[in-house]
């Protein structure tokens, strides 16, 4: 058998062919489309180029959705930073400092930083999930539930009062977002909860119909809301995107390193996903910030911890599918259909079948994020000819273009109704300054806590000391201890030093 180093540069040979680099350049624009659309999902494009693989041979079928899936989870940060409209919940962190950082004046740097934390992302993640996929994806493959309810946990914890100045706001908006979450069939004992005999709630409340609703229809009408007469059809100039120098990234490298372990770990374990790593990488790196009084309001380590995770968990969730055959996304576990509908089982007997196969898509996803900052570009040019428009049309479009979008997911009215009422929440939260993060985070994050909380009780006999019991699960549950706890020292170190500096004991 040929060695790594072979392997390589045959997968280099193939991943470079016309065909292949076709679908990889195909994927990319479609994915980061898609993305950045309000109600298309990166997830939905994966399963519709889909069909498009049956008269594919199995290599450039999986380049051309490991393109849309890398593509897609970047996307939504381009109207995340324009418009305050994040096309996925996984980006929702880098909205927050994106969008600030847009009003601040910085919206062309803005663009081209989530570009190259992106790519940077995930290249190195693709160089990981290349040289260390067997023992990393054993690791990933020992974790239970309880290892699981301790990394959400973790990301419900760390953000709890990011973009906030009151803990008891926040607080209240993520166990009211929480609630929500609950709403529909049970999981777990499929019996419907707080549906108040209504078959419109039955089938729970959507997230990214909340996502839109909060951010898009929410932002147009608090736009529309501050707008004087003279000032409300003005136009605005059309930014451009500028890619960061690397004195621009050295500064970042910390932040930037942190975002792509976080994004890697937890892209590695099974049903974690991107959302989970952006969430929780945000959330860590305002703890360990030196200033975390400046997240929420435009700061570049909060951006490129963000984004740089969101795309190193596309690297990481390709491990535990290549070596062990589990998918440990939504996108990824479509790619395994893939695999299936041409008779090929992923797992460990793929390196030794068809090693060259393996290493072109290796390969493929390292020429697939650097060719993305060229997609990323153009995209995001695109999307910004955009802001050359007056602002009460492009009120009116986002407003036509996310009633589509809302519909379009579950073809159901009730979406479009819930959308409205978030709608109509999230104009009220912005003029009454409660945190719409929070509340985002809970909706997202509380029923995946919920779901392993429960599954772990079951399997323990209601033993509450098992998340503690295990060494993973207990490192996680005393860091997020740590993490709740911090707040409060840090106000007890304040306020001791303003009674040192007053003489008072």
């Amino acid at each position: 058998m040929p060695g790594q180093l072979e392997l390589l540069g045959i997968g280099l040979l193939n991943a470079l062919s016309p065909m292949n680099m076709a679908m990889i350049l195909s994927g990319l624009v479609i994915g980061v489309l898609a993305g950045a659309l309000p109600g298309i999902t990166m997830l939905n494009a994966v399963v519709l180029v889909l069909p498009f693989t049956y008269l594919m041979d199995i290599v450039p079928s999986l380049l051309l959705m490991t393109s849309v899936y890398c593509g897609g989870v970047f996307g939504g940060s381009i109207t995340g930073i324009l418009f305050n409209i994040p096309g996925d919940p996984m980006n929702v962190p880098t909205t927050w400092e994106g969008y600030a950082l847009n009003k601040k004046g910085f919206v062309s740097k803005a663009l081209g930083m989530a570009i190259m934390a992106s790519a940077l992302g995930g290249f190195l993640s693709a160089m990981i999930m290349t040289f260390v996929s067997p023992p990393f994806a054993k690791i990933a493959l020992s974790f239970s539930s309880t290892e699981y309810f301790a990394v959400v946990f973790l990301g419900l914890v760390s953000v709890v009062v990011i973009g906030t100045k009151s803990i008891g706001s926040a607080m209240i908006c993520l166990f009211i977002g929480m609630l929500l979450g609950t709403i529909g069939m049970d999981d777990i004992y499929g019996v419907p909860r707080f549906t108040f005999g209504s078959r419109l709630m039955e089938t729970g409340i959507n997230f990214t119909v909340v996502l839109i609703g909060l951010f898009a229809i929410g932002e147009v009408l608090e736009q529309l809301c501050v707008k004087t007469e003279g000032q409300t059809g003005k136009v605005r100039t059309r930014p451009k995107t500028e890619l960061p120098r690397p004195r621009d990234l050295w500064p970042l490298r910390y932040s930037l390193f942190r975002g792509l372990s976080i994004g890697t770990i937890i892209g590695a374990i099974p049903g974690a996903g991107a959302t989970v790593a952006s969430f929780v990488s945000y959330g860590f790196e305002r703890q360990v910030s030196k200033e975390p009084e400046k997240f929420g309001t435009g700061h570049w380590p909060g951006l490129v911890a963000s984004e740089t995770a969101i795309n190193a968990s596309t690297g990481g969730a390709m491990i535990p599918l290549l070596t062990l055959g589990i998918p440990g996304s939504g996108a990824t576990a479509i790619m395994m259909g893939a695999f299936l509908l041409h008779g090929i089982q992923p797992g460990p007997l793929l390196f030794t079948k068809a090693p060259e196969s393996v290493y072109t898509i290796f390969v493929g996803m390292l020429v697939c994020n650097l060719v993305m900052i060229l997609a990323g570009l153009l995209c995001a040019k695109f999307f910004a000819e955009l802001m050359r428009v007056p602002e009460n049309m492009l009120g009116c479009f986002i407003i036509v273009f996310s009633l589509v979008g809302a519909y379009a997911l579950r073809n159901d009215m009730a979406d479009v109704w819930y959308m409205a009422v978030f709608g109509i929440l999230g104009y009220f939260m912005r003029r009454y300054a409660l945190p719409v993060p929070p509340l985002i985070l809970g909706l997202i994050l509380g029923p995946l806590a919920e779901r392993y909380f429960i599954t772990s009780m079951i399997s323990s006999g209601n033993d509450i000391t098992v998340f503690f019991a295990r060494p993973v699960s207990g490192a996680l549950m005393a860091v997020s201890i740590g993490f709740l706890l911090m707040p409060l020292i840090r106000s007890h170190r304040s306020r001791k030093k303003i009674r040192k500096a007053q003489g008072t004991p």
